[in-house]
């Protein structure tokens, strides 16, 4: 199966490749453990492989996600000036319109339909396309509101043949009973461990699921430093968790 690089090396080494071409990929962990940095990995790498990309945002403000993509030295400006790559805040828009009618309410939650309707329209010629935050679309749903609205985002995605990397929250994927892990092509987690007697951090990436393609049954320990993420090592889940 062809596949489209991650941008990270490890990660790549890991999934034989990268990630699928053409399928939906899912990233979930904790705060701060690296969500977001992969997608930035992702889109840099396919914008300079001359790919069309979207980054849709649905909980960070655009320019936060710019300013942090330049201190990793993977600077997307270059290609949104060439319009090679397009950004659509939902949440930047969401506040725009509630402040022009100065209310706030379950409108700045509901951001499902901005984000068919905006996939609904887009090029056929897209390649690549990154959601960050899909777990806002489970606050105000039930479980079967989420689902059909979440597999009408993939349908749409995978008919235009897209790479789609959807970033969720822990905490909304355990609120949708891990729903989504089970309707997209592969699954990542993150995982943040904490050392309360050292003061230390260690942060491990683990492949759950990859279909068609074979992954390492392991949990790899990566680190996030100044030029984003760097995969360290391979090992068992007994030496994790014991």
């Amino acid at each position: 199966m062809e596949s489209l690089s991650t941008g990270v090396e490890g990660l790549d080494l890991l999934m034989e490749g990268g990630y699928p071409k053409g399928k939906s990929i899912l990233v979930t962990g904790p705060p701060g453990s690296g969500k977001t940095i992969l997608g930035i990995h992702f889109l840099h790498r396919s914008c300079q492989e001359g790919k069309k990309c979207i980054l849709i945002l649905t909980r960070e403000l655009t320019e936060d996600i710019l300013t942090q993509a330049r201190r990793l030295d993977l600077n997307l400006e270059p290609f949104l000036e060439k319009g090679q790559l397009s950004i659509r805040n939902i949440f930047e828009d969401k506040i725009n319109k509630l402040k022009s009618v100065s209310k706030f309410g379950k409108g700045l939650c509901a951001v499902d339909t901005d984000i068919i309707e905006y996939l609904s329209s887009m090029s056929s010629e897209v390649d690549v396309v990154v959601i960050d935050n899909i777990g806002v679309m489970a606050i105000n749903h039930d479980i079967r509101e989420f689902a059909d609205e979440f597999s009408s985002i993939s349908i749409i995605l995978l008919k235009n043949g897209c790479t789609s990397l959807f970033i969720m929250d822990e905490d909304s994927y355990e609120m949708t009973h891990k729903l989504t892990g089970y309707m997209v092509f592969g699954l990542m987690r993150l995982i943040t461990q904490e050392n309360f007697s050292s003061g230390k951090t260690k942060q491990y990436l683990y492949i759950e699921k990859m279909r068609n393609t074979p992954v390492p049954v392991k949990y790899s320990l990566f680190d996030i430093t100044p030029q984003g993420i760097r995969v360290i090592s391979s090992i068992g889940q007994k030496s994790i968790f014991k």
